[in-house]
């Protein structure tokens, strides 16, 4: 018995380190290994696309070429409607702060009387709104910000206005931060075209070798991971367009400003289960009050946010993403919050593709069954919890 619980302990160190080494081992990797898996997934989702140009005659090079370039344009375009809608908020964004800083000003002035802690204590403790934020609850205009850095210059002396040196170091900074993002990007895509012109060469790589009678198995690995990945990304990309439409009609309606902005931002956040639904409708609650709609415009983000899940749960979601990914909610939840601890948002992006690619490469290992079973979703709750509204609905009407 005493050997059994050492034999056990000794498993269980070695899994602790062995984990421990892995999760160190993937943050330093990160600018590695993040642009190869997001362009090993990206090439899962656009394979049928290049399959089809294959099959109209083209050649797999221009296939994977023309694959390629139809995945980047799609970005950019992302990309171009999400900064002209950042460049729109931005210039309203005076107006909104000539609403908040009222607002906060009134909370600051609760909490100095109920607590004590006066509101220059707040702001020195917590700066809200940068130095244009003032004790009275007004925004400080541009005269009396320069007033105080002169009068600033005059005591401290010239040492604390920004050199020369300074600004230029930081414009530097930024550039280097800019280039290597933008290097990042485009490695991406350069990824993503050979993975799509060799796809073939990595199967049949994979397949030899494994043993002659594990190459089934390895064979079913590659096809499953392929189909989870597709299926899953492909089918939460469209559903991600259709709800930003759905909610840019409502909260347009509603009369949120930005609403095109809030709902491309709510609709990406549903790639984070759960919490990401939560956030997209607190960040519309908070954008009608600043727009000036009031509680009328909360109602109506209320409402769309409502028939847009309803929508979603169980309209869209059974029939575009269907159980191509069925994993346990709790290793979904888990899965994302350690993706972002490892990847940051690449990490949560591409952490449940991965655990749905690292369950079909436990259920078809024979050892690794079990842990297989344990990510997914069988067993769970009542038989009817799978099915949607309407099938219920349907059954019940029948009696059955």
């Amino acid at each position: 018995m005493e050997n059994r619980a050492k034999t056990i302990l000794a498993y269980f160190v070695l899994i602790v380190v062995g984990l421990f080494f892995l999760f160190y081992g993937l943050v330093k990797a990160k600018v590695f290994l993040a642009p190869l898996s997001v362009a090993a997934l990206l090439a899962m989702v656009v394979l049928p696309v290049a399959r089809w140009m294959e099959n109209k005659g083209l050649s797999r090079a221009w296939a994977s070429l023309f694959s390629d370039l139809f995945i980047l344009f799609f970005f950019v375009s992302i990309a171009g409607v999400i900064g002209y809608q950042v460049n729109s908020f931005s210039q309203d964004w005076p107006k909104i702060k000539e609403r908040i800083v009222p607002k906060v000003h009134d909370l600051q002035e609760y909490i100095a009387e109920k607590t004590g802690i006066s509101v220059e204590q707040q702001n020195r403790s917590l700066p809200i709104l940068g130095s244009d934020f003032g004790t009275d609850g007004q925004v400080k205009n541009s005269s009396s910000t320069q007033l105080q850095g002169n009068q600033s210059s005059a005591v401290y002396g010239p040492a604390s206005q920004p050199s020369n040196g300074g600004v230029m170091s930081s414009a530097g900074s930024y550039m280097m931060r800019f280039l290597a993002f933008l290097g990042t990007f485009l490695l991406t895509f350069v990824y993503i075209f050979f993975l799509l012109l060799y796809r073939n060469k990595f199967r049949r790589s994979f397949i030899k070798m494994a043993p002659e009678e594990r190459k089934g198995a390895v064979e079913n690995i590659i096809s499953g991971s392929v189909k989870v990945a597709h299926g899953y990304l492909f089918g939460r990309l469209i559903l991600i367009i259709i709800l930003a439409v759905i909610y840019s009609v409502g909260l347009s309606l509603s009369g949120v400003r930005q609403a095109i902005f809030i709902s491309i931002l709510a609709a990406v956040l549903t790639l984070i289960p759960y919490i990401g639904n939560m956030i997209g409708y607190a960040l519309a609650i908070a954008m009608a009050f600043l727009s000036g709609s009031g509680v009328t415009g909360a109602l109506g983000v209320t409402a769309t946010f409502a028939v847009t899940q309803f929508v979603e749960s169980y309209i869209l979601e059974p029939y575009i993403v269907g159980d191509k990914v069925s994993i346990n909610p709790i290793f979904t939840i888990l899965a994302v919050v350690l993706g972002g601890a490892v990847w940051g948002i690449i990490g949560m992006l591409v952490a449940i593709p991965a655990l749905g690619i690292a369950k079909v490469v436990c259920d078809n290992i024979p050892a690794l069954q079990p842990l297989g079973y344990l990510f997914g979703d069988e067993d769970i709750g009542d038989k009817d919890d799978n099915s949607n509204i309407f099938q219920k609905i349907k059954r019940w009407a029948a009696g059955k």
